[in-house]
């Protein structure tokens, strides 16, 4: 029996067992997702300390003002994010300059608005809600600013913009991965979501930003950023859960890059994206590039992505008794993929294609990687735009470890920028 087919059986199973623990789950999580929404924006500390934020979110309860919500931003950080139900808040900060949870006067402050009451009436996010930490003098009347005795798990567990860790670290663990897919709220709460550096940011070397896949991990980059000239390159991991829809996966993502290149003023930036992140990728490049004007990307690699979408995710719309939101996205033919095909990366983004094809062959199902077909990695849509493209037999995973792919992979990144394209082929498939 083929992989394919066991995940299409996999799928009836799950549809019979109406009752079972990750569908049972997985509705908990949609229901929270259904009726709440994100508020957040860019946060600016104009003070000459430049020590921690502290974001504090109000909501009215019985005519006073009470904390519902904090958050913690470091200096390398400029943005705030909460995950609230639709209703009234206020949002303040301050810089806690002393590092005692709480704001002592003289210390400096900011506010959205004066601050202004933030309607949140739709569940409909906001993410402009910019906030500048610029005033001294009193904290202002009737807002409590003692976040001593407020508990700071969820403060510290939110953003992560170049947060420096491990790829062995238990966050990229698979069974979090898991949990990205099935229960992206619970992720969200425990792991947070973010931009993760190995280093401390070199502006002599050119940043790589690597992007999962469903119920993937930057864990399965290790090889590649392992081998890669750490010299030359940086690399940088996406971890978000891929359950939520890649249209938000992929805008937060821009928001994130955004931030990094207000910091760090960078002028090359690359992309390498393996399966679902492909997707993603493509989305959070036209964002960055056509819509915004940015010109910092100049490479975009995708590995063994579904292009043409996933046969699975449209059985699953069909039938599941609770669907993962992201498959919406992976359905052939869906909005949003219409939507990552419709501007081209030519010729300002050098874009190359590799795909997979050690799956398993029958007379019901396409040839395969294990878990993508062929035909979905192939889609015409993103050769076209393709500057060359590999074949490799290795597994939809497991291409990801490859020597072979290594090497085309440390071509791709030697010829970038370089105007020409020695010792590659125009199309190749490799054993």
């Amino acid at each position: 029996m083929s992989k394919i087919a066991f995940q299409i059986i996999a799928i009836v199973l799950l549809v019979m067992l109406i009752n079972s623990c990750a569908f049972f789950k997985l509705k908990e999580e949609l229901e929270v997702m259904e009726s709440n929404i994100g508020i957040g924006g860019e946060i600016e500390n104009r003070s000459p300390e430049q020590k921690p934020l502290i974001v504090i979110l109000y909501s009215e309860v019985d005519g006073k003002q009470q904390i519902v919500g904090l958050r913690i931003v470091g200096k390398t950080e400029g943005f705030y994010i909460f995950v609230v139900p639709v209703g009234e808040y206020y949002i303040l900060a301050f810089e806690d300059a002393n590092l005692n949870l709480k704001y002592d006067t003289g210390e400096y402050f900011g506010a959205f608005g004066q601050p202004d009451l933030i309607r949140m009436s739709s569940l409909k996010a906001r993410d402009n809600l910019h906030i500048e930490v610029s005033r001294t003098g009193g904290f202002p009347e009737g807002f409590p600013a003692d976040v001593s005795k407020v508990s700071l798990a969820s403060a510290l567990k939110n953003v992560a913009t170049g947060t420096i860790i491990s790829l062995d670290d238990e966050k990229f663990s698979q069974e979090t991965a898991d949990m990205g897919f099935w229960q992206p709220v619970t992720f969200l709460k425990q792991a947070g979501v973010g931009v993760y550096f190995l280093e401390q940011y070199d502006p002599n070397k050119i940043p790589i930003l690597f992007v999962h896949g469903a119920a993937g991990t930057p864990r399965h980059f290790q090889y590649l950023a392992e081998h890669i000239d750490r010299s030359r390159f940086q690399p940088w991991f996406y971890h978000y859960p891929s359950g939520i829809p890649l249209e938000k996966i992929s805008g937060f993502l821009n928001v994130l890059i955004k931030i990094f290149h207000d910091d760090y003023q960078f002028d090359q930036l690359y992309v390498t994206a393996h399966s679902l992140g492909g997707l993603v990728s493509r989305s959070f490049i036209l964002k960055n590039f056509i819509e915004d004007g940015n010109d910092y990307i100049k490479l975009f690699v995708s590995i063994s992505t579904p292009w043409g979408g996933l046969e699975t995710a449209q059985k699953g719309v069909e039938s599941a008794p609770a669907v993962i939101p992201s498959w919406h996205d992976v359905v052939p033919n869906s909005p949003f993929i219409q939507g990552v095909f419709s501007k081209s990366l030519k010729p300002q983004i050098d874009y190359y294609l590799i795909f997979s094809y050690k799956g398993d062959c029958s007379l019901f199902m396409d040839n395969n990687d294990g878990s993508v077909t062929l035909r979905a990695q192939l889609d015409l849509r993103a050769q076209k735009d393709a500057l060359s493209k590999w074949g490799f037999d290795q597994g939809h995973v497991g291409i990801l470890s490859s020597p072979e792919v290594l090497q085309t992979y440390e071509e791709i990144l030697e010829i970038t920028g370089s105007g020409n394209q020695p010792g590659l082929r125009l199309f190749g498939i490799k054993n």
